[in-house]
């Protein structure tokens, strides 16, 4: 018999966690996670007993989404990159909804020093997925259990293709184990007050994952993400993603729908939500580069493919890494993330002033105010590299002509 899912209700939200009127102020500490949660753990939505209209999984699963805000534009996860300051950057420029960096189930249930590096949040933190790889589902209901008071989803990664995955099992490998996927979906869908999403790839043969993404909503799952490559397709530079794929998988279920994959600036966004007929659309190696994308900046790569003008939008990527690393004094990550920014914000810089990298890469030990320092030196170089956006007054100009 398909399962019910648990967490459905939407009477009301409690007035603190409402996500239709926008949080005044962020909170002044991060939000850890309590190592010993109650059993029954409060939940963003009331709670009363299952199918208590009448309402289909799906009717529940859009419901839910709307009492979201129906967010469009979303930050993937990325392991080490989606951290608290860096959703918080992206989220003030555009970003509406984002997931934590995948988390690893087993180790969160066991280790408090992981659950408190690894996982922070805040208020303003909100539409958010917790992502949890696993193969357990004993061991992910628990893990999930200590998130979903801070969250609005918990996410199961089925898609990642790297080698740890593999050694790890979890990820796209469970591709091969369709039971133990189902497994890890009903246990999650039967236990928690929160929906339970998942993140896929696509299988080879096109039935096949038409198949296994009924299969995952059948199980409970109340949203599926779907990153439009194979397992195999690992470098996103050289294979494109299937949009055609994610529409067929879209025109298959019933819930929510949102696609990864091709996104490099707010064209190809607005052209895959036309193509695909999903949801929303998530970013994660163009946001690296430059997190301001969902507020319609484009680095200089390409401004090339942008029909009509395009004007300095007074914005570089210095200025989105001295954001960020004020974020982190606020809201404290490992170091390594950070470091893993600052190359990935200033890459374009260092070809231009290598020196300054070199420089970088010799600290074993970083501080803000060596960064900070940094970025003042790059600068004072007269380096600059400007994100762009559409001149609106010349486009607006093109098109009078044309009419």
């Amino acid at each position: 018999m398909k399962p019910t899912p648990s967490f459905f209700s939407l009477l009301s939200l409690p007035n603190n966690l409402s996500h239709s009127a926008p949080i005044s102020s962020m909170a002044q500490t991060p939000i850890s996670v309590d190592p010993n949660p109650p059993q029954d753990p409060p939940s963003c939505l009331d709670s009363p007993p299952r199918d208590l209209n009448g309402e289909s999984h799906a009717d529940r699963a859009w419901a839910y989404w709307t009492k979201m805000g129906r967010p469009r534009f979303l930050v993937a996860p990325m392991v080490d990159n989606s951290e608290l300051p860096f959703r918080l950057l992206c989220r003030k420029y555009g970003a509406e909804a984002a997931y934590t960096p995948m988390l690893h189930s087993r180790i969160f249930t066991e280790t408090e020093k992981y659950r408190k590096e690894e996982f922070t949040t805040c208020e303003e933190d909100r539409p958010l997925f917790v992502q949890f790889c696993a193969h357990d589902p004993d061991v992910l209901l628990e893990a999930a259990r200590k998130v979903e008071p801070y969250c609005d989803y918990v996410d199961i990664n089925l898609g990642c293709p790297q080698r740890i995955a593999r050694r790890g099992y979890y990820g796209a490998f469970l591709m091969d184990n369709l039971p133990l996927v189902k497994s890890l979906v009903e246990k999650l869908a039967l236990n928690l007050q929160v929906p339970v999403s998942c993140k896929i790839r696509l299988f080879p043969n096109l039935e096949d994952t038409l198949k296994y993404a009924r299969m995952l909503e059948e199980a409970g799952c109340s949203l599926l993400a779907v990153h439009g490559r194979t397992r195999d397709e690992k470098d996103g530079k050289k294979f494109r993603a299937d949009w055609k794929a994610i529409k067929a998988v879209k025109d298959a279920v019933k819930i929510p729908v949102l696609a990864n994959g091709n996104v490099r600036h707010m064209d190809d966004v607005k052209d895959c939500l036309k193509e695909t007929g999903v949801e929303g659309v998530l970013s994660a190696e163009t946001l690296l580069e430059n997190p301001a994308v969902f507020a319609g900046f484009r680095t200089a790569e390409w401004v090339s493919e942008s029909e009509g003008g395009n004007i300095d939008g007074k914005l570089d990527q210095a200025d989105l890494l001295v954001e960020y690393l004020k974020l982190c004094e606020k809201y404290p990550v490992p170091w390594r993330m950070i470091r893993s920014h600052v190359h990935k914000l200033l890459g374009n810089w260092f070809s231009i002033q290598p020196h300054l990298r070199e420089e970088l890469n010799k600290q074993s030990i970083l501080t803000f105010e060596f960064l900070y320092d940094m970025v003042d030196r790059l600068r004072a170089t007269g380096t600059r590299i400007p994100l762009y956006l559409k001149d609106t007054q010349s486009e607006h100009t093109a098109n009078s002509c044309t009419d």
